[in-house]
C-alpha cells in the first residue's frame, strides 16, 4: 500500500464535494477510538474579496459574518458600514443590502443576519426590528417586536420552519418592571424567535459553570465628589467552556457546552436526541499551565487593553482603576480543574461536524476532527493545517474571514473537493 491513497468511504452518505486524502502509515490494524487518523485536505483557491485601495464595495470596515446562499453567492456582513455585500461564485460584485439610515431597507444598528431556507435574508437591526429582503436583495418589509419580551443574541441560525435560533440575548427590563429572578442563572439559554411574533421560546438551557460573585466595584467621582459611572467586577476565570452551536440540515442543533469531548444533538422540541463523542479526556490544569496562562493574559492586556478602554470611552480616574483592576484580576484568576477539550465546532456540508480541540496547555489552535452526525469518526486535520471555515457553501465552497498585511478585512474563498477516507 502506498504512503498516500484514496478510497471512497461507502458506509455513510458523505458529500462528494469534499476530498480528504488520508496519509496512511501502511497496512496494519485499525486505530482504537482515541487514536487520530491524520487527514490532509485537497483544496482549490477560488477568490479573495476585500481591498483597501479597491472598489468602494470591497472596502470593508469590519466583517462579522459571511454566508453562502443556495446558488453559491457569498454574503459579507459589515455592521459598521450597515450593509451586506453580495458577490457571485467568481467573487464579482452583485449588489449590496442595507445601508445607513432610518428608512425602508436602511439600517441603524445591524447586529446579525441569516439566510432563511427559502432564500430570503433577515437582518436584526437592534433593538427591535427584523428587516427582510428577497434573494436578490430587494427590501420586503420590516417586522418589529417587543424587545422587553426577549431580544436576540449574537448568533443567528435558520431552522427549516423559518424560526431563528440565537444565543446570549440581551435581557431588557422596563422601568416599571421588577427584576425577575432567573432559576439557575448560570445555565446558558439557546432561544427561538419567530418572525412577526414577540417573545422568545427557550429551546435548550446549556450547561454553564456557577457564577462568580462580584469581587469589587469601581466608582468614578466628579470634581464635587459625587458618585458617577460605576463598574462591577467579578473574579476572572480561566478555561471556562465555550458554548458552540451548529445547525444540521434537518433543524437539529449541535451543541458543545462542557469540558469533555461531547457534541449534544438537540431535537426540534429541545430534547437531547443524541451525542457525538470521542474518548479524549480533558487536560489537567497544572501550576505550569496556570503560570503560562497568566503570562499570556498579561501580554494580551498590554497589547489590547488601552484600545479596548478607549473604545468604551472610559478615561480619567476610572480608566486607571480599570487598568489596575484588570492586571490584579489576572494575578488573582480562578482556574478550572481541567481545560475544555473542545475549542470550537461547526457543522459543514453534508452535516459533517468539525470539532477543533484545544491546544496543549490551552495555548493556540489544536487539531480538527471531522465526524458525521451519526457519530462516525472520519479523521483529523493537523493543528497547523486549515482551520474550520467561517462559512460552508454548495459544491464544496468554504469561506474564511481574514485580514491582509495592512489589517484590512478580507474574505478568502476556497473549494474543498470531495471526501475520501480509508476503507
Amino acid at each position: 500500500m502506498s504512503d498516500r491513497f484514496e478510497m471512497r468511504r461507502t458506509s455513510a452518505p458523505l458529500p462528494a464535494t469534499l476530498t480528504i486524502l488520508l496519509l496512511s502509515c501502511g497496512d496494519g490494524p485499525a486505530p482504537d477510538a482515541g487514536t487520530d487518523v491524520p487527514l490532509t485536505p485537497a483544496t482549490e483557491d477560488i477568490y479573495t474579496v476585500g481591498e483597501y485601495a479597491g472598489e468602494e464595495w470591497e472596502n470593508f470596515t469590519r466583517v462579522d459574518k459571511v454566508a453562502f446562499d443556495a446558488s453559491g453567492n457569498l454574503h459579507v456582513f459589515d455592521p459598521e458600514a450597515k450593509r451586506i455585500v453580495v458577490v457571485d461564485q467568481d467573487g464579482d460584485f452583485l449588489h449590496e443590502i442595507g445601508g445607513q439610515g432610518e428608512g425602508p431597507g436602511e439600517l441603524s444598528y445591524p447586529s446579525g443576519f441569516e439566510i432563511l431556507r427559502d432564500g430570503r435574508i433577515v437582518i436584526y437591526d437592534f433593538p427591535r426590528t427584523w428587516e427582510l429582503y428577497d434573494p436578490q436583495g430587494a427590501f420586503l418589509e420590516d417586522v418589529t417586536f417587543d424587545v422587553f419580551a426577549g431580544a436576540p443574541g449574537s448568533l443567528f441560525m435558520a431552522r427549516p420552519d423559518g424560526r431563528i435560533v440565537t444565543r446570549g440575548g440581551v435581557r431588557m427590563i422596563r422601568p416599571d418592571q421588577g427584576s425577575e429572578e432567573v432559576e439557575d442563572p448560570h445555565l446558558r439559554d439557546i432561544d427561538l424567535f419567530a418572525l412577526g411574533e414577540s417573545g422568545k421560546e427557550v429551546l435548550y438551557r446549556a450547561w454553564g459553570m456557577e457564577l462568580l460573585e462580584v469581587d469589587e466595584e469601581l466608582v468614578a467621582e466628579n470634581e464635587e465628589g459625587q458618585r458617577g459611572m460605576s463598574v462591577q467586577v467579578t473574579r476572572m476565570r480561566a478555561f471556562e467552556p465555550g458554548l458552540h452551536l451548529g445547525m444540521l440540515s434537518d433543524g437539529r442543533l449541535a451543541v458543545v457546552d462542557s469540558m469533555g469531548y461531547r457534541v449534544k444533538l438537540i431535537g426540534l422540541d429541545g430534547s437531547v436526541v443524541g451525542a457525538v463523542e470521542r474518548p479524549i479526556a480533558p487536560e489537567p490544569v497544572t501550576e505550569a499551565v496556570m503560570a503560562a496562562e497568566r503570562e499570556r493574559r498579561r501580554e494580551a492586556f498590554e497589547e489590547l487593553g488601552e484600545i479596548y478602554m478607549a473604545g468604551l470611552a472610559v478615561g480619567g480616574e476610572l480608566r486607571e482603576q480599570m487598568s489596575a483592576s484588570q492586571l490584579a484580576r489576572v494575578d488573582d484568576m480562578v482556574f478550572t480543574e481541567v481545560i475544555p477539550v473542545i475549542a470550537a465546532m461547526a457543522v459543514g456540508a453534508g452535516d459533517l461536524i468539525w470539532v477543533e480541540r484545544t491546544g496543549p496547555g490551552g495555548d493556540g489552535p489544536g487539531p480538527i476532527d471531522v465526524l458525521t452526525s451519526d457519530g462516525e469518526y472520519i479523521g483529523t486535520l493537523p493543528a497547523d493545517g486549515p482551520r474550520i471555515p467561517d462559512a460552508f457553501g454548495p459544491d464544496g465552497l468554504a469561506a474564511y474571514i481574514e485580514a491582509d498585511e495592512l489589517g484590512v478585512p478580507v474574505v478568502r474563498v476556497i473549494r474543498l473537493t470531495g471526501i475520501e477516507s480509508p476503507g
